[in-house]
This record gives structure tokens, sequence and C-alpha cells, in this order.
């Protein structure tokens, strides 16, 4: 499943609509999550979750005014044990949207609360799968060429997400998230389509700025990402791409301590996909694919952990919610990839990732696992995914089902703080509701 597929059909329409008045659309999405065999240390083996988001948006245009407005109620329950479950899943009733607009000719403005869906979505992205939405306050502009090509260009505040402490998040406690200049993130991204060859070409150098403050003691991350990706969306009987790349550089303390002493950051990712659509019933649709993205060596002066801002992984990586042990930072992952549509209203999707760590006396991906002496080596374990959804009602009611096994590899049962549960299992199910 593509990206692009993955945002709410009720979100596509808020962002689509360009006719004049009143649109209303909202989705309601339950789904329920059981995992078997925690990898990550300090957790009991056994976790699951029940997690519903409800999110309404109002957008309204007039001339060349937009308003827009989205509520998102994000809770979990069944998580009153210790386990993953998170910010990620708890945001009770926060306005995650709540911005003005202004078009004249190529140029548009908007202030105010906003989403950043941005190229790929791998460094900025309204988040899909997970529960909780990445919001930001600030400024952005958007110029529209006559060639189709787009530049944004935005200063914002990220929002940090509340309540964190674990009793509210039990309870779905409601509180406000909090932005401030403690945190800013800002950056220009270009989009070029139809460049040669049906390729579109983006660019993009996006920078984050991190202080203590209203967020407490922070490694006080100045960070510079610069990258560009080349894409060709599939086509029947044609071959499709994705090259994407970034180098990132900045500063940033080697720990939380006021007093600790700066590091220079020297970090990357890159993506390669190659994928082929056969012109057949189901449409079925193989890619390979590669992901490579930086560790850190506590061996060095330099600090090399690539940072992936505020992007999303589901689509590439797996699974996130209470699963997830993979992600843009400290891995060596190919892929094989496999997609089909057996029926209009059907899609399924299988996907095989083996995983190395990129360093290995760095923690590897999301799973806090990590060895500091090396010895563990560098193999993760293979993470394979299967998923199949369904429109019972086109673009009004969803079923979709999941289930995804990572294996123990060597690092993760070897590692000194690998909490020795085996193999995860994982599936999750769930029903969404648009309109």
């Amino acid at each position: 499943m593509t990206a692009a597929a993955l945002i709410p059909v009720s979100q596509a329409h808020a962002e689509d609509r360009s006719d004049d008045g009143l649109s209303i659309s909202g989705d309601v999405r339950i789904r329920y999550e059981l995992l078997e065999g925690q990898y990550r240390p300090s957790l009991p083996p056994n976790d699951d979750a029940l997690t519903i988001q409800t999110a309404i948006a109002a957008d309204y245009r007039t001339g060349p005014w937009h308003f827009s407005a989205e509520l998102v109620d994000a809770r979990g329950y069944w998580i009153d044990a210790p386990g993953a479950a998170g910010t990620t899943e708890v945001n009770a009733l926060e306005l995650s949207r709540a911005s003005i607009g202004y078009r004249d000719g190529p140029v548009e403005v908007t202030a105010g609360r906003l989403h950043l869906n941005l190229g790929s979505r791998r460094l900025s992205a309204r988040n899909a799968f997970r529960n909780t939405i990445n919001s930001f306050t600030g400024l952005r502009l958007d110029w529209h060429g006559d060639a189709g090509d787009t530049l944004t260009a935005f200063y914002t505040l990220p929002h940090t997400r509340l309540p964190s402490d674990r009793a509210s998040l039990v309870n779905n406690r409601v509180r406000w998230d909090r932005e401030s200049f403690d945190l800013t993130f800002w950056g220009t991204h270009y989009s070029r389509p139809d460049l040669f060859a049906g390729i579109t070409l983006q660019a993009n150098v996006f920078g984050l700025n991190e202080r203590d403050g209203a967020n407490g003691p922070t490694r006080n991350r100045k960070l510079l990402t610069a990258g560009a990706r080349l894409h060709r969306s599939p086509e029947p009987d044609q071959w499709d791409i994705d090259f994407e790349g970034a180098v990132q550089t900045g500063t940033v303390r080697q720990s939380t301590a006021a007093n600790a002493p700066l590091q220079d950051v020297r970090a990357f990712f890159a993506h390669a996909e190659i994928g082929y659509s056969v012109d057949l019933p189901g449409k079925p649709r193989i890619s390979v694919l590669f992901d490579i993205a930086s560790g850190d060596d506590p061996r060095s002066a330099n600090f090399t952990r690539f940072d992936t801002l505020f992007g999303a992984r589901r689509w590439e990586f797996g699974p996130s919610g209470i699963f997830g042990p993979l992600a843009r930072t400290n891995i060596i992952s190919p892929g094989l990839r496999l997609e089909a549509t057996p029926g209009s209203r059907w899609d399924v999707m299988a996907l095989w990732r083996p995983a190395w760590a990129h360093n290995r006396r760095d923690r590897f991906g999301n799973s806090s696992l990590v060895d500091a002496s090396g010895t563990s080596g560098r193999f993760a374990g293979h993470m394979i995914e299967a998923r199949i959804g369904h429109w019972l009602i086109e673009d009004t009611l969803r079923l979709e089902a999941g289930t995804a096994l990572l294996t123990s590899g060597a690092l993760l049962d070897a590692a000194p703080n690998a909490p020795g549960f085996g193999d995860t299992r994982y599936a999750y199910g769930q029903m969404t509701v648009s309109f």
C-alpha cells in the first residue's frame, strides 16, 4: 500500500476540496492490537490495546479565503498494565488543525495549527496508521507554478503531546498539547512533476532547533536535513521507482545534562525501490526495496544516528502501534513486497524484510535494544507482514486486518538488555467509518 493510500478518506476530501462553501468530513476508527513475545526490554511478554480515533474536520472556502479546523480524539483502552502504548496512542480531544489561509494567484499563505504532509512523508507526515497525529503551529507558504511544480516554505512550533505520565494516559485525561519556541521546525520543499519519463523530482531542506525549557532538559538538537527524491508512480505494465536520500548535519549534546559537551552530527538515510505492475486481473505489483539509515558509534567524536524528524514509517517498516520494531534509524534492510487488488473493494499486501543494525554498538531501530560492546552482532531478524482490506461500503465503511512476525535474530537474542521472549507475533483488526 502506498503512502498516499494510507491517508483517511475524509482527510483526503478535505485537502482536495477547492469549491466555495462549507464541507464537513470525519472518520471513526476502532482497532484492536495483540502482541506476544515482547522484544522491548522491561515490558511484559504479552501486550494488547484497544484504540479509538475520532477525527472531525470542517473546511470553509469563500473567494481567496480558506478556514479549516479538525478535532482529533485519540484514546486507548486496556493499557493499564505496563505496556508499549503511550503518547503515540493517546491524545484525547485535541484541536489538531485550526488555520486561516489566503490565496492570491499562485501563492497561498496559511497560519495557525497545521499538518505537514510533505513529499514522501518520510521526514514530515500527517500520521495515518498511528493513533495520534503530528501537529504544528506556525506559518506555511505554498507557491504553485505553471508546470505543476510547487514550493512550500514553513516555520512552525511542533506540538508536544500531553499528558505524558502513565496514569493520565491510562485514564485518557484531556490536556491541551503544548507548543513553544523551545522546539521549532522549519524548511522548504520543492516538487516538480513529470520532469522526464513521468518522473517527479522532489527536494527539501528541513531545520530542527531544540533547547531546554518547557519540555524539560533536552539534547539541544540543532539539525539541518537536506534531501532529494526521484519518484515514478505505478502504472500497468510499467516499472516504477522511488529513490530518496538525505544527509543530516548540525550539533547535539552528548546527554540532556546542561553541561554535556556538544557533538557534531553526521548522519544519513537512503531508500531505493523498484516495482513492476502487471496488467492482469487483480493488478498485482511486486517491488524490491532497500533502506539504510545510519546509527551512532559511541566511540566516535561525531553523532551519527539519523533522526527521522516527523516522518511516518508504517507502509515501509510494518505496523506501528504497539508493534513497530523497525524504524528509519540505525538500520540496513532490503525487502520484497507484493500488492494486489483482487476486487474493486479489496486490497492485499505481503512484505518481507530482514534487518540489520547499521552500527552494532547503537540501539537498534525502535527497540531500545543495545549492546555497546558490539559482540551481539548486527542481525536483528526477519519481519514478515500480511494485510487485507475490504470496503464494505466504498469510501464509507472499511474493514482491515493484518499480522506480523519478527523473528529473533542474534542481536535481539544476545543484547545485554534483551528480554529473552523469542519471536514477536502481532495481529490487529480495525474498522473505519468515514463520512
